[in-house]
């Protein structure tokens, strides 16, 4: 634990002490939980419990009524490789040795002991199903999973419209009125459903993981959940213009979007463009709402509901034209921050928001708390139990994220190191091989609990890096950066 985490953490030890059991484990029946861990590809906080106003997602928002949902969380970094090795590995990417898709963390780490891994020392059975480690076949992770890890296959479609048959970036979104398991996601939830009524039978707890691919592009999902929507309402405010005085290596160069059939390369939409891209990753979330709403049910079906903690989590932001911006890839708001619910059985103070900074390493050594399987020193992260008995409680002063330039698995030359407090963000651009600063942004978000909303998220316009008015919070947040690399990063 670093002097980021605050001294109200060693008050709240002593209540965790002398009231564990009403952290949501179950010694009442003196069984360890089973968990279930659903991750989500390219989830940004587009949940009705997160408040935004246009977002149909009852079953999100059912579990976050019955479980903890944090307002405020930060992924290590935001692209789907390096976040998830992050959570599952408990480190932060330079540790991991993850900074880029093509990084495997075991080239590092060879002896790592990931986050199911724990649990299966500890006696649980562990299984994945989807996007857990990766989407690749070709990457699984066999030391981490007692029942193996599936992906899929060619019939994980996704695409179902004949005119889309193809390869490569067929259309950027379809539409079809087809059935859920039209698409991997929903084949997906069934498979996950039939997994757990297997687990459910054994006389082990189990760790399931389930690792859905939507709202990832392209925007595919059947007709009923586009149907859930108004188009005009996904028309952006007169006030989203380009942002100014943001030094350029701030901005993701890859063009994730730009390609697919109809849109240009360099992402540069019309109106009518924008609106049908937004309302197929609304349609997309919709879909996988449903689909988490599958295993929540099971869960009620077949008994396992009051002796399971339930994690669902975003593994990276995701912008939609704000800033005239698409997809992730940076250190700004959108695209760091994500969904984390966590419900514990008999949880107390159920259904309230918290509002306390925390990062995805944090996931690790909370799940291991709440099982009571004891860990070694090293991890990245702290415990968010806390927080799990009073929603009030705070265990971080700022929480840290960072990407590289360029876009290079092998040739990368600078790092973005960027932290997030209660109303600020700084990020500092530094040489990998020197350390040199090259770049600064600082920005002041105002009211940082505000409800996301499409129309008024914190979206970074503006860099106050050479506000002479901001001059004095810019250096005690570089001052804070600094503190924070040397502790965890062994001055990096």
């Amino acid at each position: 634990m670093n002097r980021f985490v605050v001294n109200a953490f060693g008050m709240l030890l002593i209540v965790l002490l002398q009231t564990s059991a009403s952290a949501g484990t179950t010694k009442e029946s003196g069984q360890p939980p089973n968990i279930l861990f659903i991750c989500v590809d390219d989830l940004r906080p587009a949940l009705g419990c997160y408040g935004d106003r246009i977002a149909r997602t009852p079953n999100m928002d059912a579990l976050a009524r019955h479980g903890r949902t944090f307002l405020r969380a930060y992924v290590q970094e935001a692209v789907c490789g390096p976040s998830r090795a992050s959570v599952l590995t408990g480190q932060l990417p330079d540790t991991t040795g993850v900074v880029h898709l093509r990084h495997r963390f075991r080239d590092k780490l060879p002896d790592v002991i990931t986050l199911p891994q724990a649990f299966s020392r500890a006696g649980y059975r562990t299984a994945a199903l989807g996007k857990v480690f990766s989407g690749d076949p070709r990457e699984l992770d066999p030391q981490s999973w007692t029942d193996g890890e599936f992906i899929g296959d060619d019939s994980w479609k996704k695409y179902v419209l004949p005119e889309n048959q193809g390869q490569g970036k067929q259309a950027a979104y379809e539409s079809p009125n087809v059935e859920d398991r039209a698409y991997a996601d929903g084949m997906l939830a069934e498979a996950a459903v039939r997994k757990m009524e297997e687990l459910s039978t054994a006389d082990k707890p189990f760790f399931l993981a389930v690792g859905f691919y939507k709202p990832h592009l392209p925007f595919n999902a059947p007709a009923k959940y586009w149907d859930l929507y108004q188009p005009e309402k996904f028309v952006l405010s007169s006030k989203n213009v380009l942002p100014v005085n943001i030094p350029q290596i701030a901005f993701h160069p890859h063009r994730e979007l730009g390609g697919y059939r109809g849109v240009r390369q360099d992402e540069q939409l019309t109106k009518a463009e924008h609106v049908n891209l937004r309302h197929g990753y609304y349609a997309c979330v919709s879909y996988i709402d449903a689909q988490v709403g599958k295993l929540l049910s099971a869960l009620e079906t077949q008994g396992l509901s009051d002796n399971t903690v339930v994690v669902l989590w975003g593994d990276h932001g995701f912008a939609t034209g704000e800033g005239n911006r698409w997809c992730k890839g940076t250190n700004f708001e959108l695209d760091t921050k994500v969904p984390l619910i966590i419900k514990v059985p008999q949880m107390h103070q159920a259904g309230k928001a918290s509002k306390a900074l925390v990062e995805m390493v944090d996931v690790y050594p909370t799940l291991l708390s709440l099982a009571g399987i004891p860990h070694e020193s090293g991890l990245a992260g702290t415990s968010l139990r806390p927080i799990l008995m009073d929603h009030k409680a705070v265990v971080h002063e700022a929480v840290l994220s960072q990407f590289i330039r360029p876009w290079s698995r092998d040739d990368y030359k600078q790092m973005g190191y960027s932290i997030r407090t209660d109303k600020h963000r700084y990020t500092r651009w530094v040489n990998v091989n020197d350390g040199k600063t090259v770049a600064e942004e600082f920005y002041d978000y105002g009211d940082s609990a505000s409800v996301y909303r499409l129309k008024s998220s914190h979206v970074e316009f503006r860099s106050l890096n050479d506000d002479k008015a901001n001059a004095v919070d810019k250096e005690r947040h570089s001052a804070m950066l600094t503190e924070m690399l040397r502790v965890r990063l062994d001055e990096k």
